[in-house]
């Protein structure tokens, strides 16, 4: 049996926080050579617009969305827009995050701020948007990607 017979996607609609560079373009890319529709989304277009482009080149529908997952109307117009374009989420794969480096002690409450806001309540946010439409259509699967921020 090859790889891509375990692990179809075609057919399948994913959305992919912070999927313009890094962890979230490789988590991209593999969703795509996979076969799924892959919509990327973080703060930086032009990021975004260069990894739909090479998504494409996999012959899968791939769409590059700007979003802060820091405001809360974006994130809202990012599960919209997904829904108008795939018309539902199957994969939601929450990669976007944030860092601010102190150390424990002397660590701002406006970063500690800031890392929820992304980190936590945006996932949240999101989540909760894209599982509406998951539960509707019978379910779906949604992946959470943590770091060095990890409590």
């Amino acid at each position: 049996m090859k790889v891509q017979e375990l692990f179809n996607l075609k057919g399948k609609k994913a959305l992919v926080t912070g999927g313009g560079r890094g962890i979230g373009k490789f988590i991209a890319t593999g969703l795509a050579e996979a076969g799924a529709d892959v919509m990327v989304a973080s703060r930086k277009m032009e990021n975004l617009e260069k990894t739909a482009a090479e998504l494409s080149k996999l012959g899968v529908r791939a769409l590059p969305v700007k979003c802060d997952m820091g405001n809360q109307e974006d994130i809202i117009a990012l599960a919209q827009t997904a829904v108008k374009e795939f018309g539902s989420v199957d994969i939601l794969v929450n990669n976007a995050g944030v860092t601010w480096g102190a150390p424990t002690l002397d660590f701002p409450l406006k970063g500690w701020d800031k890392v929820f806001e992304v980190n936590v309540r945006g996932v949240w946010i999101l989540s909760q948007e894209v599982a509406r439409g998951m539960k509707e259509k019978g379910g779906g699967k949604i992946i959470n990607i943590s770091s060095v921020m990890a409590f």
